[in-house]
């Protein structure tokens, strides 16, 4: 399904509206979202328009979508796994709700003078994947919104929806990380690394005289991207007395996140999400936290993202290999590049099938290997045309799929 971005400038839209793009940015595929995701970077003020994305942005960190830094995206990096829905804070959480952002960044900016707006037009050139640039700019930027933020809620706060007695609560978790936001962000950087212990430590260490809810705020950031969250929760926890609980609730939150929609991404994005998920569940796996009620929620975790990668496994042999299969079976004339694109469709496939016993079932996946490759010597002993497909280009998905013995088979038949 594809969905085409809105032309009308965002004051134009109508909650109504809005609303209704967002439920048909939820059903596009990844590269409308994609598409979508890319002409709201490009609007100086998306107003309203940003609403849009709130039904997908758990799928664009399993899309990982390439986003355009902005200065309001840089200031709030070492926040950005606190940040939630507006319907979904509560306060004394040490969570930022994400209708507020765009207010303080600006607040921010304006008290920075010539600085911000020189930093906000040095955003311009970079993404979230600019890691260098984001290390350099935020070096400067987050010590400077600590001391600036103001004490008083600024103007426009009521127009947020989120009373004046909460702008304190806000602001002190916001001054605290940005504080030490360099430090949070070296760590955050390297999530994907675990992220090494020194880094987590650093982390930690810096915020923890800050209290509660901007420890909270940290562990939750570092925890959203580590590729091992049960270890940072437990180096947490052996820090300091006060960080159990706080990493328990990190964890809890964790495990509520639901799997990622893998059914909206294409198959090599599909199976290399499913490989991160069953490496964080692994690790979750072997925290020493995760005792009796929270081992019965990861393994429904794991069943359930089982399940759901398994739905999408069955959707992607069947469009992406036993269709275009049977088409080019009955075809007089098979271009090399159509054979090449089955060949990519069986080592998608084969990808998908190693992530999946990842997650368990392994059983279901190798009865359907099995089967497909019987299915695929079949046609391949069939009746073949001169220009049509040949034994050897079946033999060689084959190959790819269920192994070289199966496909010896086949040219041996």
């Amino acid at each position: 399904m594809t969905a085409t971005p809105p032309t009308h400038p965002p004051s134009a839209h109508p909650l109504r509206e809005v609303r209704a793009l967002g439920m048909a940015t939820a059903a596009a595929d990844d590269v409308a979202v994609s598409r979508i995701v890319a002409f709201l970077d490009g609007l100086v003020d998306r107003g309203e328009l940003n609403r849009i994305l709130d039904p997908v942005r758990p799928r664009l960190r399993g899309l990982d979508t390439v986003r355009r830094l902005r200065f309001s995206r840089l200031l709030f990096l070492p926040l950005d796994g606190a940040i939630v829905l507006p319907a979904d804070w509560t306060r004394g959480e040490g969570r930022m709700p994400r209708n507020v952002l765009r207010l303080l960044a600006d607040t921010v900016q304006r008290a920075m003078g010539a600085a911000g707006d020189a930093t906000a037009m040095a955003t311009q050139a970079f993404t979230t994947h600019s890691t260098d640039e984001i290390t350099r700019l935020g070096a400067a930027v987050w010590p400077a919104a600590a001391a600036l933020l103001p004490e008083q809620a600024p103007p426009g706060w009521a127009d947020c929806g989120i009373s004046a007695r909460d702008y304190p609560g806000i602001a002190g978790v916001c001054r605290a990380v940005w504080a030490v936001g360099p430090v949070v962000w070296a760590a955050v950087a390297d999530a994907e690394h675990g992220p090494p212990e020194p880094l987590v430590q650093a982390a930690l260490e810096a915020i923890l005289p800050a209290g509660p809810e901007a420890l909270a705020a940290v562990l939750a950031t570092l925890l959203l991207r580590a590729a091992a969250p049960g270890r940072v929760a437990q180096m947490a926890t052996a820090l300091h007395p006060q960080m159990q609980k706080i990493a328990l609730q990190a964890l809890d939150a964790v495990m509520a996140e639901p799997p990622p929609p893998f059914d909206k991404l294409n198959p090599q994005r599909a199976a290399e999400a499913a490989v991160a998920l069953a490496d964080r569940l692994e690790d979750l796996a072997r925290c020493p936290l995760v005792t009796g009620v929270r081992q019965r929620r990861l393994l429904a975790c794991r069943q359930l993202a089982e399940a759901a990668f398994r739905a999408s496994y069955m959707v992607t042999l069947q469009q992406h290999m036993l269709l275009p299969v049977e088409r080019l079976r009955g075809a007089e004339v098979v271009q090399d590049a159509e054979v090449t694109a089955m060949e990519t469709a069986a080592r998608q496939l084969r990808a998908m099938e190693l992530a999946g016993r990842r997650l368990g079932g392994a059983l279901h996946y190798e009865q359907n290997t099995q089967s497909l490759a019987v299915r695929m010597a079949t046609i391949a002993a069939g009746e073949s045309r001169p220009g049509g497909l040949r034994p050897v280009d079946m033999a060689r998905c084959i190959e790819i799929l269920a192994g070289s013995d199966a496909a010896t088979a086949v040219l041996k038949q």
